[in-house]
């Protein structure tokens, strides 16, 4: 009779309204323990991927300061694999972004079990901070990096503007030193030409300063040594050092005029006249 009322007092007691509220609050709690969990296993899923993009941005950044401290140009494939790491440190740091953005969202609206990620939350707020900031000094870097480039190619392009400028006027002064005219012909051709004056009981004479100057040819005194003259007999006019030239008789009786010492023979002018007959 005892066993019999106890069971069917623990009967009573379960089938109690005060026994029902307890059951049901004990399972909301497991229900909202369950869940919490879950949501802070989501969150920690999120933080392990975003530290590990970080880790990616870190590894990036690197590669990019590496390459923007040295000296010199970078070579294309360089120039494009610093363009891709930017690119995709960008997109990271987006990513990041958005997820941190999340992960914020659920930090401060969450109980105590999720709160405790705040100081993880926190970290990687921060870190996401110096990340933006660093990418913007690599690219600040990279920047001045092309204008010193730029500048440099600037500088050299302009060095051998001058120097080819330089060596342009040493080719057409070197040029200038080493020309100059020469003319033969018969003393009639040369006096039409206004190169000599003179007539019969008159003393011919060379018009130094009223001659036609396109009558005569000019050459590189270096390289012009003989002049034939096609003529038997000559006459030298213009004024130049005994001792630095001389007409040659050649096979077929016609003369050559023939420059024995160049320096000395240009020296007085650099206008050579013969008169042939």
């Amino acid at each position: 009779m005892l066993i019999m009322g106890l069971i069917v007092s623990c009967t009573n007691v379960k089938e109690s309204k005060e026994y029902k509220e307890l059951q049901a609050q004990r399972d909301s709690l497991l229900m909202q323990s369950a869940g919490t969990q879950q949501e802070a296993a989501d969150m920690m899923a999120v933080i392990s991927e975003v530290e590990a993009n970080f880790a990616k941005i870190r590894e990036a950044e690197n590669y990019i300061s590496t390459q923007s401290a040295k000296s010199g140009e970078m070579s294309q494939d360089t120039k494009d694999r610093v363009t891709e790491n930017f690119r995709m440190i960008q997109e990271i740091l987006q990513r990041n972004k958005e997820q941190l953005a999340e992960l914020n969202k659920k930090q401060s609206s969450s109980n105590k079990e999720i709160a405790s990620l705040k100081n993880t939350i926190s970290r990687l707020n921060n870190e996401m901070n110096e990340s933006a900031t660093r990418l913007a000094e690599l690219q600040n870097q990279l920047s001045l990096k092309d204008e010193q480039i730029a500048q440099l190619s600037q500088d050299v392009t302009s060095l051998a503007m001058e120097a080819e400028q330089q060596s342009a006027t040493i080719r057409e002064q070197d040029k200038t030193l080493h020309t100059a005219y020469y003319v033969f012909g018969t003393g009639n051709e040369l006096k039409d030409q206004k190169i000599l004056s003179g007539g019969f009981l008159q003393q011919t004479r060379v018009l130094k300063n009223t001659f036609n100057k396109d009558y005569f040819l000019q050459i590189d005194i270096r390289e012009v040594t003989q002049i034939p003259l096609y003529a038997p007999k000559a006459k030298l006019w213009s004024t130049h050092p005994e001792g630095t030239y001389e007409f040659v008789k050649g096979s077929d009786g016609n003369l050559v005029f023939t420059i024995t010492d160049t320096q000395r023979f240009w020296s007085l002018t650099k206008y050579l006249i013969i008169e042939v007959n």
